[in-house]
């Protein structure tokens, strides 16, 4: 599935019912967020409607195929008649049946909720505001008579639950006020844990809305939908061995009760979650047509400093992208092995104390040893890569596909290379390429099952292409430079790109059993909405001052 396809899954969904309000309300979602949890994320505003509008469009074409498959793997489980098997076939009916309309209203949701997905410790938590408790206790009792029995209920003071077990866990829900509350715990979770779970024990101090403007601010985050991962407060969770949660947590899930930890231990695992203290993540952009999620690894600044100095920019990424795919990465072999070793060396110069991490000191020095060997031309000689697909088509008769495109190699020798490649391949022997970035004709039978190959050579790269009239663009593409920030890599690819690989499952369903034909088939059909909607996906990865910084930007047609 497409990354923005992803973006319709039902988590994606419940973020886009984004609620009114920049300040959440004292029954908000926000308010059963504990203000020391691990990972959160939330949103302040709702999404727009437009936004809103074009996803549910998406889903309602995307969303039959989908349940058909869903359909088809519960087919597969052996306890088909089970009560739970059954409760997932009607809330697959209740899903197709209402998407069919355009509308979830009959499940009690609306376009104007706030929604949290947080930590109570590891303990993941999702509360969704409801426009109407009723309709969707409504829902669920359709659900219940339609699988022929009663949803397992238990008790929490005044609040019912819903408590589905699954080996060693429990699926938690309930509709607490004007909440839907869902969580995941041990089987064996005690009812004080539950409580936390489902808010009848509120947290003592919940997350300050500001902290999330903050992040909103920082890394210019729409309201839509934002949060973050604290390494550093996960490590103090794990590292706690005096946390009753914690304590619970190991025991229920049949361990021993947590060892614990030494001052120098705890001192040392502090001390490395500070240096990569927090995933940041949100949306940059949000409109019905474009959208773009960002997310920022923090690096403590000098590791940050010596992580970004360790890469260049990908090879042709101050251009635009160009053809179905176009993949760029950075591949600076030799400042790539100073950085590793240079983090070895600090292991083996100063190893851990706590014993608890001895293994990781013999990992160091394993790795030391293993980087601390020549690297040979022309691998040493490497700093880029770049591939563009411009044509991809499968004939189902024809053994393999038939594409057309070009190949870059960044290297700092690029004559040596040329040079190793005619002593390995007797059919360019007498290859005359010379560093002026003009294309030359290769030998026919240099590379099989390809036509028209040409190769360039600047003082920086070599290149290669492939298919009738891509050596127009060879020199262009020789000469194309890096972006001046450290973007070590690139992916761009199109939603025609869907429909080209689509033509692959008609040659490969022959081999498939019978019974998987029918999601062969179904994948395929999806392929073609998102070769229909898509217009292009962007995904990079940046080295900053900051960390590593991934954005993915995705454009309908």
């Amino acid at each position: 599935m497409p990354a923005l396809a992803r973006r319709l899954t039902p988590l994606a969904l419940l973020l886009a019912l984004a609620g009114c309000g920049s300040k959440p309300a004292a029954d908000s979602p926000l308010a059963y967020v504990p203000a020391d949890t691990p990972y959160v994320i939330a949103n302040l505003e709702p999404t727009p409607q437009a936004v809103l509008d074009q996803w549910t469009a998406m889903t309602k074409e995307m969303l039959p195929i989908s349940l058909g498959m869903y359909q088809r793997a519960l087919d597969k489980i052996g306890s088909a008649d089970s009560t739970g098997v059954k409760a997932a076939r009607a809330l697959l009916d209740e899903l197709a049946q209402h998407m069919a309309q355009g509308s979830l209203a009959p499940l009690g949701l609306s376009g104007s909720a706030h929604v949290a997905i947080y930590g109570i410790g590891l303990l993941p938590v999702m509360r969704l505001e409801l426009a109407d408790p009723a309709a969707l206790r409504a829902a669920i009792a359709r659900v219940e008579a339609k699988a022929g029995a009663p949803l397992p209920l238990a008790k929490l003071g005044e609040l019912e639950y819903w408590s589905l077990q699954a080996d060693k866990a429990v699926v938690l829900m309930a509709i607490s006020g004007k909440h839907l509350v869902l969580s995941i715990a041990p089987a064996k979770a005690s009812d004080e844990l539950r409580k936390q779970l489902l808010g009848v024990t509120p947290p003592k101090n919940s997350l300050d809305p500001a902290k999330l403007e903050e992040l909103n601010k920082k890394y210019g985050y729409t309201k839509n939908g934002s949060g973050y991962v604290d390494f550093v407060r996960l490590t103090e969770f794990l590292s706690n061995d005096s946390d009753p949660l914690r304590i619970e947590l190991a025991t229920a899930l049949g361990e021993a009760a947590p060892r614990p930890l030494d001052p120098t231990c705890k001192a040392e695992l502090g001390a490395m979650a500070a240096k990569l203290p927090r995933l940041a993540m949100g949306y940059t952009e949000l409109a019905a047509k474009r959208m773009t999620l960002h997310a920022q690894l923090e690096m403590e600044a000098v590791l940050a400093k010596d992580f970004t100095t360790a890469w260049a920019g990908a090879p042709g990424t101050a251009g635009a992208a160009e053809g179905l795919f176009d993949l760029a990465v950075s591949l600076p072999l030799l400042k790539q092995k100073s950085f590793w070793l240079k983090q070895a060396n600090a292991v083996a110069a100063k190893p851990w104390a706590c014993t608890q991490l001895a293994e990781l000191n013999q990992t160091f020095a394993q790795f030391k040893q293993s980087l601390d060997t020549t690297i040979p031309p022309p691998a040493s000689d490497l700093t880029g890569l770049r591939l563009v697909i411009s044509r991809f088509s499968m004939d189902a008769a024809k053994p393999v596909p038939e594409f057309s495109g070009k190949l870059l190699l960044g290297l700092t020798n690029p004559g040596g290379a040329l040079a190793m490649g005619q002593l390995t391949l007797p059919s360019l022997k007498d290859l005359k390429l010379l560093p002026d970035g003009k294309p030359v004709a290769l030998p026919a039978d240099t590379i099989p099952m390809v036509e028209a190959p040409h190769a360039a050579m600047n003082d920086k790269a070599l290149a290669l292409s492939v298919g009738a009239g891509e050596e127009a663009s060879l020199a262009a593409f020789l000469a194309a430079a890096p972006v001046g920030e450290a973007k070590f890599l690139r992916v761009h690819f199109t939603g025609d790109m869907y429909g080209q690989f689509g033509s692959l499952f008609d040659k490969f369903s022959a081999f498939m059993p019978e019974d998987q034909r029918g999601d062969i088939e179904s994948q395929k059909q999806l392929f073609a909405i998102y070769q229909k909607t898509i217009k292009f996906v962007d995904i990079s990865l940046v080295a900053n001052a900051g960390g590593v910084a991934f954005y993915e930007t995705g454009e309908l047609k």
